[in-house]
């Protein structure tokens, strides 16, 4: 065998082998994922302690009681406020572009036309945003953690159903949550282990009509996760 060949071999070799660590990297790297100054899980189990003011119950899905509650507890802390809750992620394909397996998905959003699978955003019910206008804006900013990490989203749509039901994320919000669950319109994550904090009084910035600006939403995201974070004395 020729030096030649075998050069050419090597180098078909380390291109198999080296790059693939570097790609699972950036196809993980969404760009809405929380830094790691975040301290995640103390946050996680401020939340978990942090259940005395009940805001609302919620059913996460139509067969279930009222079994999700919106918590206040942060609502007025030193520099920020947020609103937080347990449920599972239900996949919202409302949008500009819908989804292939979701039929009676609506080609709007509550503010718009987000595109679900471009978009990360999640879900509140209709009756409780309506109640809590003071707390809630258009196109919140909100951290949900979930599968092990915290990521971003903004409040892109509501549940208007009946009854109206808690725990849904865009189909790129879901996907991101939870990559080896196939996630799609007919199959959600059961589990009521995903955290939900609203940033009510922090939007995100440059929302089009259907797509928004990913850095901005990191860049508030962080902002107001750290505010938190401090609040809390983390």
């Amino acid at each position: 065998m020729s030096s030649s060949t075998l050069f050419f071999l090597s180098l078909i070799a380390f291109t198999l082998a080296a790059p693939l660590s570097v790609v699972d990297i950036a196809a993980r790297d969404d760009g809405f994922t929380a830094s790691p100054d975040i301290d995640v899980a103390r946050i996680l189990s401020a939340a978990q302690a942090a259940r005395e003011d009940s805001l609302a119950s919620f059913p996460h899905n139509s067969a279930s009681s009222a079994d999700v509650e919106i918590f206040g507890d942060w609502a007025s802390l030193p520099g920020v406020s947020a609103i937080h809750f347990f449920a599972d992620m239900d996949v919202d394909c409302d949008g500009v572009a819908g989804c292939s397996d979701d039929p009676s998905g609506q080609s709007s959003t509550s503010f718009g036309h987000l595109d679900a699978a471009q978009v990360p955003y999640f879900v509140l019910p209709a009756d409780f945003v309506a109640a809590h206008a003071d707390l809630i804006q258009p196109n919140a900013v909100g951290a949900i953690v979930c599968g092990g990490q915290m990521v971003y989203g903004i409040f892109g749509d509501t549940n208007g159903a009946t009854p109206e039901v808690i725990g849904e994320g865009s189909l790129l919000l879901a996907q991101t949550c939870f990559p080896e669950e196939g996630l799609n319109a007919n199959n959600g994550h059961t589990p009521l282990d995903v955290l939900y904090i609203v940033f009510g009084n922090a939007v995100a910035p440059n929302v089009a009509d259907s797509t928004i600006d990913i850095a901005g939403l990191k860049a508030v995201g962080d902002q107001q996760a750290g505010l938190l974070q401090t609040a809390l004395k983390l």
